[in-house]
């Protein structure tokens, strides 16, 4: 899948821009599982991006390719700023070894980051589908993620400030298979519908 010059560009720069500044604030608390699995979740605003671009010439012969192209180059693009992020910070405040979250906790934020790209994926459909003009869709589309994003952040954060929510790596294991399962129930469910509506173009 072919992206222009120029969005390469602002996603080597959003990647350069999240790996350097995250490290540089948060420092050793980028090690957090509440930092690490929304990190790896930004992987649905690229995902956005290539649906949206790619809708026009999308039909049933080519769904299942093209929106698991989608899927995938989103997703590792999330996995990406994670790991450069965390390489960062160690980078920054070397200790004498690599400093990185349980596995435990990486793996539930890869599982929770791909069940959201399949979310997004639909939801983009959705939108493209309904919306006046492409770039009508993909504002549509970045407003509904950004305030997703924010609302998960600050609930989750409020939840932990108010004593209704301990953090441990069992809970958060347990929270983020949940949140997965839905997102991909309902993720396939909205590529089910996007692939009925669209017809042989």
């Amino acid at each position: 899948m072919a992206l222009s010059k120029g969005r390469v560009l602002q996603n080597v720069l959003a990647i350069a821009l999240v790996a350097i500044g995250l490290p540089a604030f948060l420092g050793s608390g980028l090690l957090s599982a509440l930092v690490v699995i929304p990190l790896a979740a930004l992987s649905i605003f690229l995902v956005a991006d290539l649906v949206a671009d790619r809708f026009v010439t999308l039909d049933r012969g080519n769904f299942t390719r093209t929106i698991g192209r989608c899927v995938l180059i989103g997703w590792g693009g999330g996995i990406a700023i994670l790991l450069v992020s965390l390489l960062a910070m160690n980078a920054m405040s070397w200790s004498g070894s690599l400093l990185f979250p349980p596995v435990r906790i990486l793996m539930d934020a890869a599982a929770l980051s791909l069940a959201a790209c399949l979310l997004t994926a639909g939801v983009a459909l959705t939108v493209m589908r309904k919306a006046a003009s492409a770039n009508t869709a993909k504002m549509v589309l970045k407003l509904i993620l950004a305030v997703a994003t924010l609302g998960s952040l600050y609930g989750c954060n409020k939840a932990q400030a108010e004593g209704w929510f301990f953090p441990t790596t069992e809970r958060i294991t347990a929270l983020s298979l949940t949140a997965a399962a839905f997102f991909l129930v309902n993720g396939v469910a909205l590529l089910v519908v996007g692939f009925n509506k669209l017809g042989n173009r």
